[in-house]
């Protein structure tokens, strides 16, 4: 059971089901703006697999976007950027206040089940 008092780590875990390492590199790249892999690996000391998957959650989470730059010699790079924090902190509330509407329905539902009278 939880006790004490929660962090926007937590909330952003629990919402997102996201892990540390997504949690440091999301913050990552809102304090430094957009960054490449190979730069976010070394900076998290993680293999670029590692970090290329938590990418990619990143980015179907909504959290994160990832763009292409092109090379002027030819070829191109990805470059991942986050989603405003601002949108980021509406979606938690708005994830919220559904997330408490439901609990809600569910002790109203105990009560219907469990408390009412037979």
């Amino acid at each position: 059971m939880f006790s004490g008092s929660a962090t926007c780590e937590d909330v952003m875990q629990c919402f997102f089901n996201l892990n540390d390492l997504e949690i440091s590199l999301y913050t990552s790249i809102v304090n430094q703006g957009p960054q490449r892999l190979v730069t976010l690996a070394k900076k998290v000391k993680k293999d670029k697999t590692t970090v290329y998957r938590a990418m990619q959650k990143l980015v179907s989470c909504g959290l994160c976007f990832k763009g292409t730059k092109t090379i002027k010699r030819g070829g191109y790079y990805h470059i991942y950027g986050a989603v405003e924090p601002e949108l980021i902190k509406r979606k938690l509330k708005d994830c919220m206040d559904q997330w408490n509407a439901n609990m809600k329905r569910a002790l109203k539902d105990f009560d219907d089940r469990f408390m009412g009278e037979s």
